[in-house]
Order: structure tokens, then sequence, then C-alpha cells
């Protein structure tokens, strides 16, 4: 098991991978993760091997729910990989992301704070304040912390509460970091002038309202600091967490002390009982401060002892455990899905048996395995064409396309080869070299009533058209905005699904469509068909689409031998999974001999 951490090996998991495909990685980021908006204004190829590398584990954790749902948002929109609830299929592997708020060795910080020395020091310092109230800011220095907001937010509360100068001091604690860069150096520089200014202009003979340090506490020190203080001014610009937040309330242990906290910390979604504040208005920090210092004890203690209760339940093993847990969840997942695969000797046994029988039936899916799951290209890929000239060429196979492409696409492409055909997923049939037929009338009537319903959606969706066959609707969207068309598609398919059991018509939703067909056709009904045709003495079904299914349903339990197979790892009614369409290339090469 490895565990990568951290923005500064986005690219590893998928290093790791290549390496060692067997691996089991998982990814935490500790920082926020962008909004798709944001995050695509990257160059292209940076942003997507940034993705592609994080994509290398099994596992993407990530502290707050927004911050999953940006990424997923993100490898949906500029990888176009599909994901439910934030189960994402990569290449051939299931990858998961998730929400794990980081939480903090809670027993650490209350008994460091209770402790002899630490009691020692709090009691010192309060002393050498004359009992002034203390609110404390503690940071590292960097530019998202947001400590010269914090600085202009306590020189606005001075201003606007005269009474509270001389009663009141900012223990301002920066701890150093990156020292050697030139913009923070610039940073410090800036912080060192804006509290001297504070401190000019305010000061008094017996009064400094702002105690500066730029320094690290060892943890006794740092204990006596959050024990000591009365409030606790966090509010950085972003922060993928904030620790200190809660290391702040673990070191109260349920005693006074009131926490201003910026609502855009991650701790945020954690913590909604402390006083949440904009980072970036000067004056509502202000009167938090305000607030925070006028605040009863009871109610302090209440909102400290129900934050401290949740710290608990919460801390940093939980949320080791709860990762490495769900880490373990995703790779036990893969194993159970690569179970279900077809293995090398059962391939070479299969294509032994099928290339044994006298009369062989190939029910092959278009889609996925010859053509795009979402649009038709202008002709078949040369590997194609070979392939289904030799397979449909042996005078024992039949070989049947199985395909959502009107009589006419499926002409086009496939027309020429030795192959049997059925059009709009059964609608029409077709054997190699002869007329179509219909093995049913079909009704039409239905489509009158759903063709402007269709419409209707398609004119809400820039991008969005209507394909019109013969039995057939088709509304995609492959072209227009990828979340709102899923949203769309979304709607769409519930109002379809209330009138289909009316119209006795199916409806199905795939990769960037949403289709219905006429009542009694179906991918199922066409294999039927072909199998009572050839009465073949082996039947090979190979599907790469949720509508494959159908054709795995329609074949015999008994009777000649049967072998289903779906490309993908996924849940299938087929007997055997093939790990992608590579493999499913192999099998059908094989065969062909």
């Amino acid at each position: 098991m490895i565990w990568v951490h951290d923005y500064q090996l986005m690219l590893l998991p998928q290093l790791v991978r290549q390496a060692h495909p067997l691996a089991t990685i998982g990814f935490f980021l500790h920082i926020p993760f962008p909004s798709h908006e944001l995050f695509r204004t990257l160059p292209r190829a940076c942003r997507q091997a940034l993705l592609q590398g994080v994509l290398g584990s099994d596992l993407v954790g990530f502290h707050t729910h927004d911050y999953t749902r940006h990424f997923v948002s993100s490898v949906s929109r500029i990888l176009g990989l599909p994901n439910n609830l934030g189960r994402l299929a990569v290449d051939d592997r299931p990858v998961m992301a998730d929400t794990f708020p980081m939480g903090i060795d809670v027993d650490k910080y209350a008994d460091a704070a209770g402790s002899a020395t630490s009691r020692a020091l709090a009691d010192d310092l309060r002393r050498s304040l004359s009992g002034a109230d203390i609110i404390l800011s503690m940071d590292r220095l960097d530019y998202s912390k947001g400590i010269l907001n914090r600085l202009a937010a306590f020189e606005r509360f001075l201003k606007r509460h005269p009474e509270r100068r001389e009663r009141v001091a900012l223990m301002l604690v920066v701890v150093p970091s990156r020292t050697e860069v030139k913009k923070y150096q610039e940073m410090k520089k800036r912080i060192d002038e804006m509290v001297g200014r504070i401190n000019g202009r305010f000061a008094t003979m017996a009064w400094t309202p702002i105690l500066y340090r730029f320094a690290a506490f060892p943890l006794d020190e740092l204990a006596a600091l959050y024990a000591a203080s009365d409030v606790a001014l966090v509010t950085p610009l972003r922060d993928g967490m904030n620790l200190i937040a809660k290391e702040y309330v673990a070191a109260k242990n349920g005693g006074t002390g009131v926490l201003i906290l910026s609502e855009t910390a991650g701790a945020a979604a954690e913590m909604g009982e402390a006083l949440m504040v904009n980072p970036r208005d000067i004056s509502e920090m202000a009167e938090a401060i305000e607030t925070a210092l006028a605040m009863d004890q009871s109610a302090q203690i209440r909102i400290s002892r129900t934050l401290l209760r949740r710290l608990k339940r919460f801390d940093v093993r939980h949320w080791a455990g709860d990762f490495l847990s769900s880490l373990f969840g995703v790779r036990d997942e893969r194993r159970r899905l690569e179970s279900l695969c077809l293995s090398p000797a059962g391939a070479e046994g299969l294509v032994v048996t099928v290339r044994d029988a006298a009369k062989r039936l190939f029910l092959l899916e278009a889609e996925g395995l010859f053509l795009p799951v979402d649009a038709a290209p202008d002709t078949l890929s040369p590997e194609s064409l070979e392939m289904l000239t030799l397979l449909g060429g042996n005078p024992a196979n039949m070989v049947v396309i199985i395909g959502s492409g009107g009589r006419a696409e499926m002409q086009r492409l496939f027309g020429g080869l030795p192959v049997a055909l059925a059009a709009e997923n059964g609608a029409f049939l077709r054997e190699a070299g002869q007329d179509w037929i219909m093995p049913r009338p079909l009704p039409r009537e239905w489509i009158a009533t759903i063709l402007p319903l269709m419409q209707r959606f398609a004119g809400r969706l820039p991008g969005a058209e209507v394909e019109e066959k013969e039995h057939s609707l088709v509304w995609r969207y492959r072209r227009a905005d990828k979340n709102l068309g899923e949203m769309r598609a979304r709607e769409l398919s519930a109002t379809l699904k209330g009138l289909a059991a009316g119209l006795e018509i199916t409806v199905r939703q795939g990769p960037a469509f949403v289709e219905t067909v006429s009542p009694g056709v179906g991918r199922g009904a066409a294999a039927y068909h072909f199998q009572r045709l050839h009465a073949p003495d082996a039947i090979l079904a190979l599907a790469a689409t949720d509508s494959g299914e159908e054709i795995f349903s329609a074949l015999p339990e008994q009777g000649p031998f049967t072998a289903t197979l779906r490309v993908g790892l996924c849940a299938t009614r087929a007997a055997f999974n093939l790990r992608n369409a590579r493999s499913a290339w192999v099998l059908l090469r094989n065969l062909a001999g």
C-alpha cells in the first residue's frame, strides 16, 4: 500500500502505477482543489497531466465535499470520464474520489495545555498583560493566511471600540516559512510595518496593542498560548483545512474561549458553531472580535464542548482509518472485478471450444467495439474492416453487428462486409447480402408525442440535437456543456419514463444521449431472431455498453455452448468481463484464426 500526500506529488501516483500496475495507491490533497472554471485556465497539457497523475491512485481524498466535487467536475469536463457518485472508470480500473476531513490528536493538545509547565506559562502571560483579554493570531508566513487583513480588522476594531483599548491585546505569532523567497520577505516587511503603525497609533505608556513574535514555538509554549487566549482569530483567505482552529478548541478542553473562523477554511464545514467571517470583509471581522469578547461564559462553554465532542469523534486516527478502510475497499472491489475477467487460460479454452463447433453465432455490439459510443464515424477503421472480413468470411460463422444506428448508417458502415446487421436496436434486421426486414410491424404514432418534447429540451441546451430515425428518437448533447447536459438529460429521462408506460416505449439513457425506441424493439429480440435463424452449436456474445446487457438476457441457459462477455470492469449479466476493448479485439482475432 502506498499513500501519496499533497500537491507537490500530484504526478507521482501515475508514475507508481506505471511501474507497479497492481499496487494499492491512495492520494490525499491537503489544499483546496479549485473549481473547474479556475482549473481549466491552466495550459491544456498541464491540467490533463495533473488529473491523469492523480488518477493513477485507487482512492483520491479531499478535506471537504466542495473540493471533491470540484475535482470530479474537472475530471469529467476535461478528461471526459463519466462518474457515478465519485466513482470513476479510469482505463480498466475503478477509482474513487471522496471526502475525508482531517482531524488532530485531541488528547495531545488537551494534555499539553493541562500540564504544569503550560499552565505556569499561561499564568505568566496573563499576569504580564494585567488581565487584558488576549486575542491569538497564529499562522505560518504565507499569502493565503490573510495576516494583513487580520491586522486591518484589529485596527478597525480598536478605532470603533475605544473602550476596549488597554483592555485587550493581540498576540500575533507568525511562524517563519520560505524566508529565502523574495515575495515572502516582502510580505514579512509589510506585516512588520503594519504592526509598527498600529502600535504607534494606539499604544500608551502602559499598553501595547499588538505583541508580535516571528518564531515557531515548542508544544508546551504553543499549548500555553492556546490556553491563555480568550479569542482565537483564524481567518485565512483560503485553506484546505486549518488545524490551528482545531488545536485551539482541543487545548481549551471544553472551557471558555471563542473561535473566530474564516468561512473559506476547510475546517468551517465541521465547526459551524464558531463565529464565521468573510476574511476579506474587514468590518465584519472587526465586529466579530467585539462579539467574541462580549460573549457570556456559558455560551462559550456550550459551544466549546460541542466542538470538542466532534473533534474527539473525528480525530486524526478516525481520519487515517477511514481513508485506509476506503482505500482497501476500492482495492477489494478492483480485485473482485478482476476475478470476473476471462483469464488467459479461460480465453484459450473458449477459443478452442468455439472453433471446434460446426456452426457459430457471433453477436457483437457495434458501439464500444467498432464505433464510438456517442457518435458514428464516416468509415470503419482498417483494423475493423479486416477483422470483420476475416471473421464473417468463414462459412461456419454468422457474425451479427447490433447497433443503434439507422438502416442507412449501418449499411454505409457495414454493408460491404460479410456480416448480418441489426439497425435501430433491432427494429430492422438484415442477413449478409440480403434486404432489410422488420421482424414485426411497429407503431410510429408515439413519435408525434415525444419528438416535440425532445425538441423543446434541445432548445434549452445549446449544442443539443434530436436525431429522428424510423422507429427511434435520440436526444444527443455531446457538443453541449457537459454538466448542464447531464442535468437536462436526467430531467428529460424522468419526463419520458413518466410517459413510457402509456405509450409502451422504451427509454434508455447513456453517455451524452437519451433514446426512445418503439415498443417491442430491443437488442435481445434481435439476438433471439438470429439464434433461431442460424441454430448454432456455439454462441459468443460480446457487448461494451449497458444496452448490450439485453443481448445476454435473451440467450438460452441450455442448449448450444454460450459464452457471454462484457467489456470493462463493471456489473454485468455476462459470464465474464474483459478488461478493456483491447482484450476483446485480441479474443476476436484469435477466433478469426
